[in-house]
């Protein structure tokens, strides 16, 4: 699922082949709305504080449905990030596919092709102009816009040994990160019009399947098929959580290490889908927001990260950042269902609102007051 930039559209695809466009019928005055609470119930850790309210499907609607592009499952779908004019779907046919609004209907103004198989995710850069692709052939793909839907591809990335779940941009500059069943992550800059593995993050136990930035970029949670949850931190210097395996493209000048980890008791099975949100308007420095995930458990939960002191908080770049914390605030079993739910995405203007995807081939909307801890 993808949130356009002004947050009052949302973008999901499936294994039916097509991708939709919802939005709320009342537009944004949805968001600012009173809506009706569900029954909160203190549940195995979490403080059952938050409100939670799981909208019903009337205040919804379909905008737009896409349906006759791929011939597979779609995997991911993207809005460009600057104007949300444009969307991206990538799909298990090896194709992705940019699509604009022309009249009443989305129309596929470019195909980009070149992986040997299965597309798993798409991703645009912050600035729009760069979009990166990944699939089970165990390559990201890097392409440039150069507008009226002309993509060139500029980088093909093969250093990883196992299939590439997913990519991710950095919020602020053109860093790439990609998550690989090969159980690590690799951090990907450009430089001199050539990109190459700036380092590698090792520690998790089995297939990374994703992963988010805090909105201001400073740090970086992964998710598991371990059941755990690793919340990083870029460092200066030769250590950090950088590997040994110097391919063609490695240069030694990145590091991170992991600076929190969640365990694997919290989890009970496959960790699928983490999305970060920023702290509450008025909230501390050491607030930096709230992590959700999406698990193969069938819960939902939501996680409060605070640094380990003011400093930590307010410290420079070149600094080593402090310790950070990750606390279960809330949990809601069975979100779905019996389904797994494997994709969560909070609104990224109307502060507490979360979308989740699952296999029940249901969206739904949920409406967090993270004013309350």
């Amino acid at each position: 699922a993808s949130w356009d930039c002004t947050g009052n559209r949302l973008a999901t695809c499936s294994g039916d082949k097509s991708a939709r466009i919802w939005a709320p019928v009342a537009s944004e005055q949805f968001f600012q709305a009173q809506h009706k609470e569900k029954t909160k119930t203190a549940q195995d850790g979490a403080d059952g504080s938050m409100d939670v309210d799981q909208t019903s499907a009337s205040t919804w609607q379909c905008l737009d449905v896409i349906d006759n592009a791929h011939k597979r499952t779609v995997r991911s779908v993207a809005f460009e990030p600057t104007s949300g004019k444009a969307l991206a779907t990538a799909s298990f046919d090896g194709t992705t596919a940019i699509w604009e609004k022309e009249g009443d209907a989305y129309e596929c103004v470019a195909t980009l092709e070149g992986h040997e198989n299965e597309a798993k995710c798409v991703a645009w850069s912050p600035s729009g102009q760069l979009l990166a692709t990944c699939g089970r052939d165990k390559s990201v793909w890097i392409w440039e816009s150069n507008g009226e839907g002309d993509f060139d591809c500029i980088s093909v990335l093969m250093e990883h040994t196992q299939d590439v779940k997913m990519v991710l941009w950095h919020p602020k500059n053109d860093i790439l990160v990609s998550f690989s069943y090969d159980d690590t992550m690799r951090v990907w800059k450009e430089d001199d019009d050539d990109w190459y593995s700036a380092a590698t993050l090792t520690g998790h136990r089995s297939t990374v399947w994703g992963g988010a930035f805090s909105p201001d970029g400073r740090y970086l949670a992964s998710v598991s098929d371990d059941r755990t949850i690793r919340v990083w931190t870029q460092s200066d210097g030769a250590e950090g959580a950088g590997g040994t395996d110097k391919g063609f493209y490695y240069r030694p000048d990145t590091s991170f290490r992991c600076i929190a980890v969640v365990p694997d008791t919290v989890h009970s099975r496959a960790i699928y889908s983490v999305s970060w949100t920023g702290a509450p308007a008025g909230a501390p420095a050491t607030d930096l927001g709230y992590l959700a995930t999406g698990c193969g458990d069938n819960s939902l939960r939501v996680f409060k990260v605070t640094a380990a002191t003011q400093e930590g908080a307010n410290q420079g770049a070149a600094q080593q950042p402090a310790e950070v914390s990750v606390e279960l605030v809330y949990e809601h079993k069975d979100a779905h269902g019996l389904s797994d739910i494997n994709c969560v995405r909070w609104n990224p203007v109307h502060s507490g609102w979360l979308a989740t995807c699952g296999d029940d081939s249901m969206v739904r909307i949920w409406s967090l007051d993270l004013s309350q801890d």
